[in-house]
């Protein structure tokens, strides 16, 4: 008798669990970022208008692992060649690089540590916002930031957007004011392209969901500047 109550008691406990395990078919997501496609820029006020840099070159990767608990860890990486970067001023942007010694300090990394969304909504033809903090490492020191992203996703790709200010004088940079007078912060406005890795087989997008129509996001001027911020630890699928 006590044999029989056993073998009913694992099978309770199995069936359901076998249960959720065909109920949650989803599998990590890995991308990685597109320069094409890609806007990074900062925005700085001076005494005479707003002075513009872009980052024509940086390389990146995103990945989201689900978690036997249901939530998704999500963690990120972009590295910007600080030497890269252009301001459309050569005498600026020679200062620019001596301001942070890109010989020395080659890259400006950012690590994504933290995330918040509800990754339930990531299929073909959806938008939806999250919310991410993480280490931003500029002249060989790290800050941490935290930023509203706005995330796009398409058939064959993911954007996100979004802005977030940096003043400079936490990373130990030297005023950067050239000619005109500048002030902080600066605005960093970015609308990254990330693909599905080529070597998963499968476009993570495409296999969550059935495709659908597309979203078309806003242009750059139309992504807002500042969020309430409210982070936590990753959300779960409902």
């Amino acid at each position: 008798m006590k044999r029989h109550l056993c073998r009913a008691a694992a099978l309770a406990i199995a069936i359901p669990v076998a249960h959720r395990a065909q109920e949650s078919p989803h599998r990590p997501l890995h991308y990685r970022l597109e320069v094409a496609g890609s806007t990074l820029r900062w925005e700085l006020p001076s005494t005479f208008g707003t002075v513009t840099g872009t980052a024509a070159v940086f390389h990146g990767t995103v990945d989201a692992t689900p978690l036997a608990s249901g939530a998704w860890n999500v963690r990120g990486r972009i590295v910007v060649p600080a030497a890269g970067m252009r301001t459309e001023n050569r005498r600026r942007d020679r200062r620019m690089r001596a301001i942070l010694e890109t010989a020395k300090f080659p890259d400006i990394v950012f690590e994504l540590r933290r995330f918040t969304g509800d990754l339930s909504r990531f299929h073909p033809g959806e938008n939806f916002p999250v919310q991410v903090a993480g280490d931003l490492t500029v002249h060989g020191r790290t800050a941490p930031v935290q930023l509203p992203v706005e995330v796009y996703v398409f058939d064959d790709r993911v954007e996100v957007a979004g802005t977030f200010p940096l003043y400079w004088k936490e990373y130990g940079l030297a005023d950067p004011s050239f000619v005109a007078r500048v002030k902080e912060p600066m605005q960093v406005v970015f609308r990254l392209r990330a693909v599905p890795e080529k070597a998963m087989g499968t476009d993570p997008a495409r296999g969550l969901h059935p495709s659908q129509s597309t979203p078309e996001g806003p242009p750059l001027s139309q992504v807002p500047r500042r969020g309430s911020l409210n982070l936590g630890d990753n959300d779960r699928f409902p």
